[in-house]
């Protein structure tokens, strides 16, 4: 795509990753970012790509693979996928979908999920035009309340 690289996500995108995350409903500050980046950093099943835009970042996608009981290959899922408001409708979300699903690939799995919410019908049109199936419903419950 012409002036969009995807390159894995460095410290010095932080600031750029919290603004994305702020329009994905997901508020946070650059230091916050920082600790999560930091959590996942030297993880081989947990990656972390951005589209640079000649050096603005435009968009980024963030990606797991896990073991499962239930199938001997690895599954493999888009944890998050935001494209800034300013670039929107150029492509990147698909560009970075590709590039992700080829990190999962390599990475061993064979199977990709998302898991949007129900209210996002832009991304789930997204991620049928990618070739996503609608399967099934997802379940969420708050663990808060259960320390000790």
């Amino acid at each position: 795509m012409n002036g969009i690289e995807v390159r894995s996500a460095t410290p010095s995108d932080v600031e750029e990753l919290a603004k994305l995350m702020a329009e994905l409903g997901y508020p946070t500050t650059s230091d916050n970012m920082a600790a999560r980046i930091e959590r996942l950093t030297d993880r081989e099943d947990y990656a972390i790509f951005v589209a640079d835009n000649d050096g603005a970042v435009a968009g980024m996608i963030a990606l797991s693979v896990i073991p499962t009981l239930y199938r001997d290959d690895l599954d493999g899922a888009i944890t998050a996928l935001v494209v800034s408001s300013s670039f929107r409708g150029k492509g990147i979300a698909g560009l970075l979908v590709a590039h992700g699903e080829r990190w999962l690939f390599d990475s061993g799995a064979r199977l990709a999920t998302v898991k949007p919410s129900s209210r996002r019908e832009d991304a789930h049109r997204l991620y049928e035009r990618c070739g996503y199936q609608h399967t099934g419903l997802r379940f969420t419950k708050a663990l808060e309340g259960l320390g000790g």
